[in-house]
Order: structure tokens, then sequence, then C-alpha cells
């Protein structure tokens, strides 16, 4: 008897720490990061920032899958706010996103079909968008601030306006203008050309980004 209850013990302390895990990772990624305030005097320049608009995302079959003419619509948008930055000589940048922690990994691979994880060709920006030549940045968490690529080209192009489109609005789309307005940058959210499997979490994050800063078109 005594050996089963250590045994119980033992398990409850595993389970106790995969949970405490869990919920550290799950926070990481949902979680703006910090970093140094930019002088906006010194970043003049705009830039269109394209979320993880990925086939993994845009094309699931899933429960949280897109309604069909919900997502071609905005694809549609985002391609009209590329078309419309490149005629403006205005930076285009597009993100992609690739769970990197093993547990994230495997939670995928339980709840999602792997969407999102290493090797899939679902990775890849949804062949629906013309990326032209635009830098492609990868970010394992939220916030694509978290890359730092993403910020390097940022400060080498002098940019100090971000225009944010892509999926999802409630998740990193929201993270993203969080990192940005934390540093310093003027954020613009183009309500169109965003994506969100959970509308109902909108208006209250909405509301937080006006409060923050951030203008919405």
């Amino acid at each position: 008897m005594v050996g089963l209850w250590s045994v119980i013990g033992l398990f409850a302390v595993v389970l106790a720490g995969l949970v405490l895990y869990t919920f550290k990772i799950m926070r990481k990624i949902g979680t703006p990061t910090k970093g140094d305030r930019i002088d906006p005097g010194k970043r003049p320049n705009a830039a269109l920032v394209v979320i993880d608009v990925q086939e993994d995302f845009t094309r699931s079959t899933g429960a949280n899958a897109f309604e069909p003419g919900y997502r071609d619509a905005a694809i549609a948008e985002i391609n009209r706010s590329v078309a419309a930055a490149r005629v403006a000589d205005m930076h285009v940048a597009f993100v992609k996103h690739v769970f990197r922690d093993k547990l994230a990994i495997l939670i995928m691979k339980l709840v999602a079909k792997g969407a999102g994880t290493p090797g899939r060709k679902g990775l890849r920006i949804d062949p629906a968008l013309e990326t032209a030549e635009a830098p492609i940045f990868e970010k394992s968490i939220g916030d694509t601030f978290s890359s730092a690529a993403f910020e390097a080209w940022l400060a080498a192009h002098s940019v100090g306006r971000l225009t944010l489109v892509g999926l999802d609005s409630c998740h990193c789309v929201q993270l993203t203008a969080k990192g940005a307005l934390a540093r310093g940058y003027q954020v613009e959210i183009r309500e169109p050309g965003t994506l969100t499997a959970t509308p109902k979490k909108w208006g209250p994050l909405k509301q937080e980004l006006s409060d923050a800063g951030a203008v919405f078109c």
C-alpha cells in the first residue's frame, strides 16, 4: 500500500509539473514582448505587416476553420493593401508562425492536426497572397517583435508606423500591436484585412488597443 501511495504521489507531482509548464508556455506565447522605445523623429517611414496568413491556418478544416467567404474577403483586402503599399513605396513584410517549443508542438499535433509545427507544407504563406520579394520573418510566439530579425529590419528602414493585417485578430495581431505600442510605434489595424476565430473576444480587445493608442480603419 505504501508503494502504491508513493506511485500516486509521484504521478501527482509529475502531473502538477506538466500543468505548470504548460501554463508557462501558453503564457509566453500569449504575452506581448517588451523592448526599447524608438525615437519617432528618426523613424519617418511606414510598413505594412501581414501576420500569419499561412495555409495551416487559413485552409484549416478543423473546428476553428474560417468560413470560406470570410477568409477570401480578408485575403482579397490584404492583397489590395499590399498592392497599395507598393504603389506608395511603403515597406511590406510577411510573418510566419512556427511553434518551436516541444510541448506546444505536441499540443498542436493533438488538438489541431499539427498546424503550425515544423516541417509542414502548410507553414507557407497562403498562395492566394502576392508576396513578391517581400521579406518573410518567422516567430514562435504571438508577438512579431519576438523576432530580432523583424525588429532589425524595421530599424534598418527607419520604420516608425505600422499597419497590421492578418490573423488572428484576437491573438497574434493584437499581441504584435501591443508589442509595437509599448516601443513607441504608431499602429493602425486594418480590420477588413484581419481574421479571427473568436469574434466575441474582439470587441474588448479592440477597445483595449484603442485606449493604448492604436487606430482602426
